[in-house]
């Protein structure tokens, strides 16, 4: 059973690395076209200093998730299983209101 368990919550970081990469590609294009802002407010700040930085942290967040998982480090604790699925729903929350922020202003 707590391999299964294992298995889930590196799934989960796959997931969130993705999710991580394809929200930083669809902020910068609904910035950038005057759709959407970026509602956290140190990610807009970053945003705003330079774009260049933005993407860097975005890239470099879904590196370390991917680093814990090529270094079997996923760490196993109910507080760290807790707020990746809450990440988790909370990006795909997002992802989707991009998308569909994007689709309407085709």
């Amino acid at each position: 059973m707590k391999k299964e368990g294992e298995a889930h919550l590196v799934l989960l970081f796959y997931y969130l690395s993705l999710l991580n990469l394809v929200d930083a590609a669809l902020t910068v294009a609904g910035i950038e076209r005057s759709i959407i802002t970026e509602a956290n407010p140190l990610m807009e700040r970053i945003y705003s200093i330079d774009l260049r930085l933005f993407i860097i942290l975005k890239l470099y967040l879904s590196v370390t998730l991917l680093l814990f998982i090529m270094y079997k480090k996923v760490p196993q604790s109910r507080l760290v299983k807790g707020i990746t699925l809450f990440a988790a729903a909370s990006y795909t929350t997002v992802i989707c209101l991009h998308g569909f922020w994007l689709v309407q202003s085709v």
